[in-house]
């Protein structure tokens, strides 16, 4: 009978083992680990080292998770449509998302509580952005072509600056990963586009061919990379706007997502075509492609806090990518590039 058992009971730590390799080898090529999240599309991914958290926004709901485990934490519901831009404070306690129901909505990470709703947006929120001392945070709407600051202490409106511009089209606000500039990218069909950097208006003689739908800053605004319906993505210096310093090729769809690492010397970009890709910012070569997703690309975050850039703890070793199939895949960067 013992033997019996003890036949049994390898059996089962056998069939345990089988299982976990066949979960392994089902993951894509360079993947850590794929979470499920929903039936509805991911538009957002936010990261905070301070609170060692992943929020990820799929459809009305906002899900947070442990950056370690990658354990659901928790669900943060309340929008009623859904949500397509998301923001962590610079400490991680708060949390800001705008979506498509034209609200703003303040959490409490550690609760979970909805700390302030607001409405003065006439058009879908589809970006928002703190500052680095954690004082304001941003939100903008490329439907209503607004821009609006808020006090996190209360969610109260400190100020609004609407464009007034009728020719040109207001499309995302960004801030810099030291969190001070903050920029606006206009669309003038179809060859150049106006980059706003803290009240100074640059007109960028840009080489893409359709409009710019995804602009990240770095280095208090002094790069910044623009990302096309095009297919390509261009790295700039505020210094030489008559020409991009390098031109990205390699997608064959829209670039939906882009984001730098917190050392700024890669760039990781999403796609409609399904992939992730990464680049190196000072060569302009192509490093690496991540294939796996099943949908389009909706989000890109390096699994590093902003809020730390030039820290020597502030390693970009990982990175998430989310899809329109509702999962979010985390890759091994120090897998398929050398990380210095």
């Amino acid at each position: 009978m013992k033997i019996t058992k003890f036949v049994f009971y390898i059996f089962l730590i056998t069939l345990a083992v089988l299982s976990m390799n066949v979960s392994a080898q089902d993951l894509p090529q360079g993947a850590i680990t794929q979470i499920n999240i929903s039936d509805a599309p991911v538009n957002a991914i936010t990261y905070s080292r301070s609170a060692n958290q992943l929020a990820v926004a799929a459809g009305e709901n906002i899900y947070i998770y442990d950056a370690t485990t990658y354990k659901e934490l928790t669900v943060l519901a309340g929008h009623t449509d859904s949500v397509l831009a998301l923001a962590y404070s610079p400490n991680g306690k708060l949390l800001v998302s705008g979506g498509l129901a034209k609200t703003v909505r303040l959490w409490e990470t550690e609760t979970g509580k909805l700390r302030r709703t607001r409405e003065e947006h006439t058009a879908p929120v589809n970006t928002v952005a703190f500052s680095r001392n954690g004082k304001k945070f941003w939100s903008g709407s490329s439907k209503d072509d607004t821009i609006r600051s808020w006090y996190p202490r209360d969610g109260g409106r400190m100020s609004s600056q609407i464009s007034s511009r009728t020719d040109v089209t207001f499309i995302t606000i960004a801030s810099s990963n030291k969190g001070e500039t903050v920029a606006k990218v206009y669309n003038t069909m179809p060859i150049t586009c106006i980059i706003e950097i803290s009240g100074n208006y640059w007109h960028v003689v840009s080489e893409h061919t359709d409009s710019v739908n995804v602009l990240v800053l770095y280095q208090g605004g002094k790069t910044f990379v623009t990302g096309s319906m095009d297919k390509t993505i261009q790295l700039w210096h505020i210094a030489d706007r008559d020409k991009p310093l390098y031109t990205f090729i390699g997608h064959t769809d829209a670039i939906t997502a882009v984001d730098y690492s917190t050392n700024g010397k890669l760039l990781a970009s999403g796609s409609s075509d399904k992939t992730v890709r990464l680049w190196d910012v000072t060569t302009g070569k192509h490093l690496h492609t991540f294939t796996g997703h099943t949908g389009g690309i909706g989000a890109v975050t390096f699994l590093g806090d902003k809020a730390f850039a030039g820290t020597a703890f502030a390693k970009d070793k990982a990175l998430a990518s989310g899809c329109s199939d509702g999962t979010v895949i985390i890759w091994d960067i120090k897998k398929v590039i050398l990380i210095k």
